[in-house]
C-alpha cells in the first residue's frame, strides 16, 4: 500500500505505532506463519516480549501444553491458518483454550485463557497473500464465569451482576473497535482505489458472516428446544401407555362407561399433543416412499378449498416433470394444511392464497448464505399468502412449540412448529419471508430422491386374524408401570411371557432360557445396553427369534435420522393393548413368512 505525499506540511501517520498501541490483541503473520507485528496488549496477555518472538513461528512461540495430551488450541488454529492460506478468505474460530506459557522469572509453567480468534486475510494487488492478521478476543473472564455459575448456584445473582457488566465491557469494546474502524475509514481517502475496493470486500464478508452466525444461533436454538420437547413427549407417551392399557382393561371388565370413555378421549387428545411435539423435535416414525409434491398437492385441492372458504382465492401452479422426493405422503400433506390453516388466519378479512412447486438447483453460493444447507438438486414448496404479515421479532420465534400471535382458545402453537419438524425430519430446509401489512411466504426445499431410496420396497404384510398366541415372549422395558400393562395384555392374549428390566437381565434369560423364545419386545432407549444392542444379543443366543421394538421417541441405532428402516418391526408409544397384541401377530407373522414357515 501506498501513502499520500506530505507535502501539504502534514505528518504521515505512523501506522506501526498505532498498530501497536490499539487496545486490542492483534499478530500479523506472513505466509510462512512468521510473527511480524505484535500489538503491546497480545503481548501483556501472553507474558512474552515482542524482540523474544518477532521473526519465528507463531507456533514455536505458542505450542500446546506438554502436560495436557488434550489441549488442542494449538492443532485447532493450525487447521484455521490453513484455511486461510488456502482459501484465501477470513475464517471465524470458535471460542478456544490455550495454554499461555508464564516465563521463568513468573514462576514457569502455564497460565490457562480462553479466546475467540479470528483470521483475515491481507492480499497484495495481484491477489497473492501479504499476511494474515490474527486478531483475538480475551474471553477468559467469561468462560469462568459461566463455569462458576455452573458450580455455585448460591451465586447466581452475583454472577448476574458481573455478566451483565462483562456484557457492558463487550458493548463498550464494540462501540471502541467501531471507532477505530471509522477512523480507519477516514484514513482511507489517503490509499489507493484498489485498497479501497478490498476494504469493500471484505466488509461483504463480515456481513454474510454475521448472517451465518445468526442462522447457527437460530438452528441451536431450535435444536435444543427439539431435545427438550421430544424428551417431554418420551416421558408422556410412557404415561399414556399406562393409562391407555389400564383404561381399556377397565373398559373390557365392567363394560362400557361414561367416565373410563372421558379418560380415554382425553388420552387420545394428550397422544396427538405428543405427536405434534415428536414431529417438531424430529423423532416421529416416518414412512416414507417416493412422492410426487405436484400430485401430492392435486389431490389436496378440494380439502383446501374447503379449508379456505369462500373469501380466500387458491391459485395452484404445479411445475411440469418435477422431481421426485422421498418422504412421508401424510406428513407432506399435514405441512401443506397447517401453512394453508396458517396463512388462512393471518387473512381474516379474506386474500390469496398461492401455492406452487418447482424444481430448484441450489449453488454453492446459495449454500454459503444458508445455514445448513447442502448444494444440489432440490424440489420448492413456495406457500405465499396477502395475509397480515409479521415483524422480525415474530419471524424469529415462528417455529418455536406453543409460541402463538392467536388469541386464546384459537390456536396451540404447535401448528408451524409441526411443520419445521417434519421439513427438518425429511431432510429439507424452510425459509420465511415476511413482511406487516404486505404478507408472508414459506420457501420449503425438499433433496431430490437418492438411487438407493428408489429402491426401497415395503415387504407385504399378512393379513391378521387375531390377537392372540401360544408362545413365549420376553418382554425388555425399563420402566416398572409399562412392562407391566404389556405383560398382562400379552398373557391375557395366552402368551408366555418373560420379563427384563434392562439389556443385561435379558442377554442373561436368552442364554439361560430351556425354552424356545419366540419374539422379543424391547424398548429402544435404556440405561446401560440399549434396544438394538440386546436385540443383537438376543439373536446370537437364539437365531430363530423375531424382534419388535418399542419407543416413545425414535432418534436411536435402528432408525435412520429419525426414519424407520425397511422391514424393522416398530411400535410407537403410547399404544393400547389391542394394538399391541396386533403387532406382536404382525410381526410374527412377517417373521415367519420370511423363515418360510406358515
Amino acid at each position: 500500500m501506498t501513502f499520500a505525499n506530505s507535502n501539504d506540511g502534514h505528518r504521515d501517520p505512523d501506522f506501526r505505532a498505532l498498530f501497536e498501541a490499539v487496545p486490542n490483541l492483534y499478530l500479523v503473520l506472513d505466509p510462512e506463519l512468521r510473527i511480524v507485528a505484535v500489538s503491546n496488549a497480545y503481548l501483556s496477555a501472553t507474558l512474552t516480549r515482542r524482540e523474544d518472538i518477532l521473526g519465528r513461528g507463531i507456533f514455536e512461540v505458542f505450542p500446546d501444553n506438554p502436560d495436557d495430551p488434550a489441549a488442542t488450541g494449538t492443532s485447532n488454529l493450525r487447521a484455521s491458518l490453513m484455511r486461510v492460506l488456502s482459501q484465501k478468505r477470513p475464517d471465524v474460530m470458535a471460542v478456544q483454550k490455550y495454554d499461555i506459557q508464564r516465563p521463568p522469572s513468573e514462576g514457569g509453567g502455564f497460565e490457562v485463557r480462553h479466546w475467540s480468534p479470528v483470521n483475515t486475510p491481507i492480499l497484495k494487488p495481484g491477489g497473492d497473500l501479504a499476511y494474515i492478521i490474527h486478531r483475538v478476543e480475551d474471553v477468559t473472564e467469561f468462560v469462568r464465569l459461566k463455569e462458576a455459575q455452573t458450580a455455585q448456584a448460591d451465586l447466581a445473582s452475583k454472577l448476574e451482576d458481573k455478566a451483565t457488566r462483562m456484557e457492558a465491557e463487550v458493548f463498550q469494546r464494540a462501540q471502541e473497535i467501531q471507532e477505530a474502524n471509522r477512523q480507519l475509514r477516514d484514513l482511507q481517502v489517503h490509499l489507493e482505489a484498489r485498497v479501497e475496493e478490498r476494504t469493500a470486500e471484505l466488509q461483504e464478508a463480515m456481513t454474510a458472516l454475521k448472517q451465518s452466525e445468526d442462522q447457527l444461533r437460530q438452528s441451536q436454538k431450535m435444536e435444543a428446544v427439539g431435545r427438550l420437547a421430544g424428551g417431554i413427549a418420551h416421558d408422556f407417551n410412557n404415561l399414556l401407555t399406562v393409562i391407555f392399557s389400564a383404561s381399556q382393561s377397565l373398559e373390557f371388565k365392567i363394560g362400557e362407561d361414561k367416565q373410563l370413555s372421558a379418560i380415554l378421549l382425553a388420552s387420545e387428545r394428550a397422544a396427538r399433543l405428543t405427536r405434534q411435539l415428536l414431529a417438531f423435535s424430529r423423532q416421529q416414525v416416518l414412512a416414507p416412499q417416493a412422492i410426487d409434491l405436484s400430485a401430492s398437492l392435486d389431490g389436496l385441492n378440494p380439502i383446501l378449498q374447503r379449508l379456505l372458504g369462500e373469501e380466500v382465492e387458491l391459485q395452484i401452479r404445479c411445475a411440469q416433470e418435477l422431481r421426485m422426493v422421498f418422504a412421508d405422503p401424510g406428513q407432506i400433506e399435514q405441512v401443506i394444511l397447517n401453512l394453508a390453516i396458517n396463512a388462512r388466519d393471518a387473512m381474516p378479512d379474506g386474500g390469496k392464497l398461492s401455492i406452487a412447486t418447482e424444481n430448484a438447483d441450489l449453488d454453492e453460493a446459495y449454500a454459503q448464505d444458508h445455514q445448513g444447507v447442502a448444494p444440489g438438486r432440490y424440489i420448492r414448496l413456495v406457500v405465499s399468502d396477502t395475509g397480515q404479515g409479521m415483524d422480525k421479532a415474530t419471524q424469529a420465534r415462528i417455529f418455536e412449540p406453543f409460541f402463538t400471535t392467536k388469541g386464546p382458545g384459537k390456536g396451540t402453537g404447535l401448528g408451524l412448529s409441526t411443520v419445521f419438524g417434519i421439513v427438518k425430519q425429511s431432510h429439507g430446509h424452510i425459509w420465511i419471508y415476511s413482511e406487516p401489512g404486505v404478507g408472508t411466504t414459506f420457501k420449503i426445499y425438499f433433496p431430490e430422491i437418492r438411487g438407493e431410496e428408489r429402491s426401497t420396497i415395503d415387504a407385504a404384510v399378512p393379513s391378521i386374524l387375531d390377537e392372540g398366541g401360544s408362545e413365549t415372549i420376553l418382554l425388555v422395558e425399563d420402566e416398572d408401570m409399562v412392562r407391566e400393562v404389556a405383560g398382562n395384555a400379552l398373557r391375557e392374549a395366552g402368551y408366555t411371557v418373560l420379563e427384563a428390566r434392562h439389556g443385561e437381565e435379558a442377554a442373561d434369560i436368552c442364554r439361560q432360557a430351556a425354552q424356545r423364545i419366540h419374539l422379543l419386545i424391547t424398548d429402544v432407549i435404556m440405561p446401560g445396553i440399549n434396544g438394538r444392542r440386546v436385540s443383537e444379543l438376543a439373536v446370537a443366543a437364539q437365531p430363530d427369534m423375531a424382534v419388535l421394538f418399542i419407543s416413545g421417541y425414535t432418534d436411536d441405532a435402528i432408525l435412520r435420522h429419525g426414519v424407520l428402516e425397511a422391514n424393522v418391526p416398530f411400535l410407537e408409544k403410547p399404544f393400547t393393548p389391542n394394538r399391541l397384541r396386533i403387532k406382536v401377530r404382525e410381526t410374527l407373522a412377517r417373521w415367519g413368512q420370511r423363515r418360510g414357515v406358515e
